[in-house]
């Protein structure tokens, strides 16, 4: 008795939130598809692909970042659509989030089509942000040319995600901003040579922790210390 109670439960809540989804009143159908993350991928993913052709950008949006939590039959196509012809630079961007969440490796040429044909930095910048969480070996040659970027946001971004990489090489590309007047990107650097964790790393974290900004010495100390404690072993 008690787990039809709960199963009645579960589809009046999904009832309600369909309900919810076709309001007139773009917050509230909004406000459905953060609680769709209560629910099974099963019963969320019918209403998330509805509202990924909702006319307001924004509901789009909140579409994109729900199919990245949500993984089941018709999601990662949907994302490429959304990727591919949104035609807000906004929706796009997300869908490229949300592709590197899913940790999908087929996402990876999709990915680096985007960056290098889409004309909007936040794409770019969303690229290089899932092309780090996807760890994908063959994505070096375009976090590369990122870290060129002449938009500080993917550079910064380029910097994480070389180093959730973990390629020895990437260390040669970083350590030159081991001295960046900005203390946010010396502190990108001394998390992302802590995850490479090469010698030459190790040699750079130990100057860092000396840094004027206690943000940046406080993470240069964290991973010179995990790689110390890592060659012990």
């Amino acid at each position: 008795m008690e787990e039809l109670e709960t199963t009645y439960g579960d589809l009046m809540e999904v009832d309600q939130l369909r309900a919810q989804m076709t309001d007139s009143d773009p917050s509230k159908r909004m406000a459905a598809l953060v609680s769709l993350r209560f629910l099974s991928d099963e019963q969320a993913l019918p209403l998330l692909k509805e509202a990924a052709r909702d006319s307001v950008p924004l509901v789009r949006v909140y579409a994109a970042i729900g199919l990245g939590k949500k993984k089941g039959d018709g999601g990662f196509e949907l994302l490429l659509d959304l990727l591919n012809n949104d035609t807000e630079a906004s929706v796009r961007a997300e869908a490229a989030g949300s592709l590197g969440s899913l940790g999908d490796p087929r996402a990876y040429e999709y990915l680096t089509r985007a960056y290098f044909e889409d004309i909007d930095w936040i794409v770019r910048y969303s690229v290089v942000v899932s092309l780090g969480q996807l760890r994908d070996p063959r994505g070096y040659d375009l976090l590369c040319d990122a870290l060129g970027s002449d938009t500080d946001m993917v550079r910064d971004a380029a910097i994480s995600a070389l180093g959730e990489l973990g390629d020895s090489k990437a260390s040669e590309l970083l350590l030159p901003y081991v001295g960046n007047p900005d203390p946010e990107v010396r502190r990108r650097v001394a998390e992302a040579l802590g995850h490479i964790g090469c010698d030459a790393c190790e040699a750079a974290l130990a100057y860092m922790a000396k840094d004027d900004n206690p943000k940046v010495a406080e993470f240069a100390e964290y991973y010179l210390d995990y790689l110390r404690k890592n060659e012990r072993k």
